[in-house]
């Protein structure tokens, strides 16, 4: 299975996941856990991450201490639900688009996170992206057991093949997220389905140079056209 193919798959298979993994929760643990998560993040916008107390973030959502720990174990396990609740909702984003190949799921994970950039950004400020990058192989088991079985990958090879893409897409979106204007999420889609294709490290430095600068001029005419 080539790469590209491989990256499809993989992308679509997480669709399946939500519905594997969906559960009903007890709804006042869920406007608990609501509560808390608007609090931390609402107290994100004025107060560094790492001054924030968990007392802080009680009184903030109008709870007991004990109530926090019953729904999580630290600062940074709050942030990790709202993570969930923001792949969920990526699911459902996709699930309202029309879906072709690989580049529109790209570009949908772009855009999702385009609209959601206050989230992400709050995470680059506190040094906090990494939580993004741990939250992505979360879904592996169950992508594994829906799709990797069929090839001929081996647990090892893709556990480190589902790592790469994981860092690769969380990567680019924090960089695309920090710089002002510029590609499209439709035009950064293509971007990196090219950078992924190896045949861009078969050039020399001068062509490649050349080759990516035509391309980003390229694609930056095509983002102010479309």
């Amino acid at each position: 299975m080539s790469f590209r193919v491989s990256f499809f798959v993989l992308l679509c298979g997480v669709k399946e996941v939500s519905r594997v993994g969906e559960h009903r929760e007890n709804p006042i643990s869920v406007r608990s856990k609501r509560r808390i998560t608007d609090a931390l993040l609402e107290l994100m916008q004025v107060t560094p991450f790492s001054k924030i107390s968990i007392k802080d973030i009680v009184d903030r959502a109008g709870l007991t201490r004990q109530t926090l720990y019953h729904n999580f174990e630290t600062k940074e396990d709050v942030l990790l639900c709202r993570l969930d609740e923001h792949f969920d909702g990526f699911l459902q984003y996709l699930s309202k688009k029309r879906i072709n190949d690989w580049e529109d799921i790209i570009c949908c994970f772009f855009r999702y996170w385009q609209e959601h950039a206050d989230f992400v950004q709050l995470l680059m400020k506190n040094d906090l992206v990494y939580l993004l990058s741990l939250k992505m192989p979360d879904y592996f088991q169950s992508v594994k057991e829906i799709h990797f079985n069929r090839t001929d990958l081996t647990d090892a090879e893709a556990r480190l093949w589902f790592a790469f893409v994981s860092g690769a897409l969380v990567s680019t979106l924090t960089s695309w997220l920090k710089s002002s204007g510029g590609l499209s999420a439709r035009a950064l889609a293509r971007l990196v389905l090219t950078m992924m294709d190896g045949s861009m490290l078969k050039k020399s430095r001068v062509e490649l140079e050349t080759g990516v600068a035509q391309l980003i001029d390229q694609l930056q005419s095509d983002s102010k056209n479309g």
